[in-house]
């Protein structure tokens, strides 16, 4: 069964591994810059996706809600923002994606926050469907070059 597990030391080198295809490496940032960019994104969170001991995904999670978060023109002060989502070449097309937007819905509702972000190269092979799927809409903002999706209960 698979789980989200927050960060621990001893996790990095795993996730750090962690790959996806070719084709796809111009959609995410790979998991090493996200996890040295981590401490210095006031409201982040860093989730590693396990399925028993293997590694098979990250996800990254900012509240905007957090006090000295860093936000840009139009964010909403009021949300959880996912920034990055990875799922391993190896381990995708198997609920993985789902299952991390499911944990970042989840965290939101806890949170008591209206409304989860997300943004993404709007390109051939991109999550974008998947998002879709799973309830996003875009809301017609780009953000630094990504289309942005809102999901909302």
């Amino acid at each position: 069964m698979p789980v989200l597990k927050p960060l621990v030391k001893a996790d990095i080198r795993a996730l750090y591994r962690l790959r996806v295809r070719s084709d796809q490496e111009t959609f995410v940032g790979p998991n090493g810059l996200t996890m040295a960019q981590a401490p210095f994104e006031p409201g982040s969170e860093i989730f590693g996706i396990w399925e028993g001991e293997t590694a098979v995904g990250l996800l990254a999670i900012i509240d905007f809600s957090h006090p000295q978060a860093d936000l840009q023109d139009g964010d909403d002060p009021n949300s959880l923002y996912i920034w990055r989502l990875l799922i391993d070449a190896d381990h995708q097309k198997r609920g993985y994606g789902t299952l991390a937007l499911n944990h970042a819905k989840k965290m939101m509702h806890d949170k008591s926050l209206p409304a989860l972000y997300i943004a993404a190269v709007d390109k051939a092979g991109s999550a974008i469907p998947l998002y879709e799927r799973e309830g996003f809409c875009r809301t017609g903002r780009i953000v630094e070059g990504e289309t942005e999706l809102i999901w909302r209960p």
